[in-house]
Formats: structure tokens, C-alpha cells, sequence
């Protein structure tokens, strides 16, 4: 064989085995049959821009363990762990927020001490959050269908909803039938087995398994200047050129709020789980000019892919809250599951809120405090200290 034609057959072999791999890792991440809200192993470092959040911590850190959750790594050993899960929307997942200052990492603090573990009747407790900002709850209904399969046991679940059905539906202009987000997996879940595959370089299989272990091995990404946007997005509330002082009956957005988190509950419920509503809260108050000039949320379009111009008074958006939130009273008890409710509980100030949503390591730390009473309100139910959990014998 000739120097060219030994050379040929070798890139042909070559060829041939990158497509055999490149098929045999497709197949391989259809058959895992995993969704993955957060890529596992992901690792942002963020450094807040100074001038648009001088409250805030200047560097946050975003850490996904290998359940795709934001949190730490589930212990080897699970012999007595009492696991939670929190999902929801920008307000759970704390996105400003460095990993320990958001309320679930706050939580698993608490729930750590001595004492709370002793009521709890465990050895260690681990809050894992898929909650993801602008997820409205038929959006977190699919979430948890596709989720739930991989969790062997859950001891409690956590939901706070309902803000980013309002988001959605006034963005959309109060339509009389809401679009659906649900339909596209790209949009809950940055890794899932139903991503097409193509043979450019970004579609490929083996790519995507390659930058799994580089994530493992612990790339960490580096971002410069996170927020800086929301200078540009205050301005723009500010000198709006609409103002939408009425919206029109808002019992379509209702309805489909209501008959979604009833599905959540029964999901969760559906892990043997116990299940608190955590009532979102909001900065309801006359804002003083300080405050007014933090806010930016509440526009028609999106606003960080969009040059918005309408925007929806305060008191219309509060008034959406209040029915969203009467919707999650009703709901709960219907279900006959726990709700908290907090917006008697926190402050509202800047102290508490960096805009109208939104919560400061302070109002986190608040919020931990609030959960974690409720948790501790009532012992564990079950017997933790064995090889498995089991169902004690007095309920």
C-alpha cells in the first residue's frame, strides 16, 4: 500500500470511529433519560456592578451540584439526611445573591444547627433550589414531572410562586388566553436528553460530554459587571412613554396559576414529600423617591431583549399579587397543605428588597428565619437514622 493510500484508509478509520462514538454517545444520553434544570457541575463567579447594586455582596458565587440543583454536593453518605427541595421563581433562586446569602442556602444553615436537627430527628440536612427566574407555574409543573423520577426520597418541599405568572401575563399585554412556555424544554432546562444533536461542533454528543467533565474537573466561568443592566432598565421606567393604569379581568392568568400549582402540590405530594406554600411576598408601600428609583420590573415586553416603553403602575401590579397570592390561599387549603404567609413577617425597605421582587441578603436571611420556624413547627415524621428512612410508627 502506497503512502497516500495508507494515510486515506487511516482518515477514513478515523472518520469511522469518531461516528461510531459520536452515535454511541447520543444513545447513551437518550437512554439516561436526564433533565437537568442547571447544567451539572456549573460553577459562575459574578462580579456585581457597583454602581447598579451598592447593597448587594460585590462577588456571587452560582454553584450547581450534580442534581443540577443551585447548592452544595449531596453527602456519599445519605444514612439520616433530611433533603429538601426548593423551586419557584427569580425570588427563590436568588440570582444576586451569593450561593450562601440566598434564603434556601440561609435555610440549610438553620436547619443545620443541633437543635434543629434534633427536631427534625436527622444528621444533616441539604436544600437543594431549581428554582429559575420568569418560570411561571405550568412552567415549574413540567420542571417537576421531568425531575421528580430522579429523586429516590424527598423529606420537604418548598414552593414560591406566582410572581413570574404576573411577569408573563402583563408582558404579554393581559391577553385573554396566556401563551404557554411550557412547551419547550430549552426554555426550563439547560441540559436535557431531548436536545437535538447535529454534527456541527456545538450540536455534537461528545461535545456536550466533554465540557460535562470539564465542569466536573471545576471550570469555573468568570463574569464581569453582572447587573450593570438595570441602570439602563430604571432610566427606562422612569421616562416611560406609557403608563397602563388598568388591566383587563385577570382570571384567565388565575385560573391557569390555580390548576397549575395544584399539579406542583400533587407532584411533590406524590414523592411522599411534605409540602409548604412559601406565599411570595412583595415591596407593597408609597415608595419614597430613593426607593422609586430602584425599580424597573413590570413592562410590556422583555425588557432585558426589548426596548420597553409601556410600563404598569405599582398599584395595578400589587393588586395582581394580592389575587395571584388569594389564589395560593385557596389552593393550599383545597390541597390541604402548609402555607406561609410572609409579607407580615418582613420589613418592607430597602433593607428587606433591592427592588420590588426582589430580596437583599438581609430580606433572605428573613426569609430563612420565617421557613425554618414553620419547618421546626412540627417534628419529622420519620425515623431517619437506619439504612433507610421509614414511616414512624406514630404519624
Amino acid at each position: 500500500m502506497t503512502l497516500a493510500l495508507w494515510t486515506l484508509a487511516s482518515l477514513a478509520a478515523a472518520a469511522a470511529a469518531l461516528v461510531v462514538a459520536e452515535l454511541a454517545a447520543r444513545a447513551w444520553i437518550r437512554a439516561r433519560g436526564a433533565y437537568y434544570v442547571w447544567r451539572p457541575h456549573e460553577r459562575t463567579h459574578m462580579e456585581l456592578d457597583r454602581a447598579a447594586l451598592p447593597t448587594l455582596e460585590p462577588v456571587v458565587r452560582f454553584e450547581i451540584n450534580a442534581e443540577g440543583e443551585r447548592g452544595d454536593a449531596l453527602p456519599s453518605n445519605r444514612v439520616g439526611l433530611y433533603r429538601v427541595l426548593v423551586a419557584g421563581g427569580s425570588a427563590a433562586e436568588g440570582y444576586m445573591l451569593d450561593q450562601p446569602s440566598t434564603w434556601p442556602g440561609q435555610l440549610q444553615a438553620r436547619l443545620n444547627q443541633p437543635d434543629a436537627l434534633a427536631r427534625l430527628n436527622a444528621r444533616r440536612v441539604h436544600v437543594g433550589n431549581i428554582a429559575r427566574s420568569l418560570v411561571p407555574c405550568e412552567a415549574i409543573a413540567t420542571m417537576l414531572r421531568r425531575v421528580l423520577p430522579r429523586y429516590a426520597e424527598l423529606d420537604l418541599v418548598l414552593l414560591m410562586v406566582g410572581a413570574s405568572d404576573v411577569v408573563d401575563w402583563i408582558e404579554q399585554r393581559c391577553p385573554s388566553t396566556p401563551r404557554s412556555k411550557s412547551v419547550s424544554n430549552d426554555y426550563i432546562f439547560d441540559e436535557h436528553c431531548e436536545k437535538p444533536f447535529g454534527w456541527s461542533r456545538e450540536h455534537l454528543a461528545l461535545r456536550r460530554i466533554a465540557s460535562g467533565w470539564s465542569r466536573r474537573l471545576g471550570r469555573v466561568e468568570r463574569r464581569k459587571r453582572t447587573g450593570a443592566k438595570l441602570i439602563e432598565l430604571r432610566e427606562r421606567r422612569r421616562n416611560a412613554l406609557e403608563w397602563i393604569t388598568s388591566v383587563p379581568d385577570p382570571e384567565p392568568m388565575l385560573a391557569r396559576f390555580e390548576t397549575y400549582l395544584e399539579e406542583l402540590i400533587q407532584a411533590a405530594r406524590g414523592k411522599g414529600a411534605r409540602v409548604i406554600v412559601v406565599r411570595q411576598p412583595w415591596f407593597e408601600k408609597r415608595f419614597t423617591p430613593e426607593e422609586e428609583a430602584l425599580m424597573w420590573n413590570f413592562c410590556v415586553g422583555r425588557p432585558y431583549v426589548e426596548k420597553t416603553s409601556s410600563y404598569y403602575t405599582h398599584e395595578i401590579v400589587c393588586r395582581l399579587m394580592q389575587a395571584v397570592d388569594a389564589r395560593a390561599v385557596r389552593v393550599a387549603e383545597r390541597c390541604g397543605v402548609e402555607q406561609l404567609d410572609l409579607m407580615p413577617r418582613l420589613e418592607r425597605s430597602l433593607a428587606t428588597y433591592y427592588d420590588f421582587l426582589h430580596f437583599t441578603p438581609q430580606g433572605a436571611r428573613d426569609v430563612a428565619r420565617e421557613v425554618a420556624a414553620r419547618v421546626l413547627e412540627r417534628p419529622s415524621d420519620r425515623l431517619r437514622y437506619g439504612s433507610k428512612a421509614v414511616t414512624s410508627a406514630s404519624g
